[in-house]
């Protein structure tokens, strides 16, 4: 897995599948979102592990506005059964 940030985006690419990978994404998420906005871009991943979920809702609930752009429908088809869509603003990309 590779993370990219630039200012409040983050861009994953590979399937996020360690501990140490969502890890990572945590704390590159909770860099960007220092200004109270995060877009996160996941292009390979078909699966987002509960920890990286948790701590987005965290987020979500101190206020930070996320938005999900992801490219795997098996991810956005979870995302929907999870009814996260909205509370993520989660686009297909």
């Amino acid at each position: 897995m590779d993370i990219k940030q630039t200012g409040n985006m983050i861009e994953v690419n590979g399937v996020i599948k360690t501990i140490n990978d969502s890890q990572m994404l945590v704390n590159a998420i909770k860099d960007a979102s220092r200004n109270g906005n995060v877009l996160i871009k996941i292009n390979d991943s078909f699966s987002l592990p509960s920890t990286v979920i948790g701590e987005l809702l965290k987020m979500k609930d101190n206020g930070v506005n996320i938005t999900l752009e992801v490219k795997d429908e098996i991810l956005y088809e979870l995302l929907d059964d999870l009814n996260l869509v909205t509370i993520f603003n989660v686009k297909k990309i």
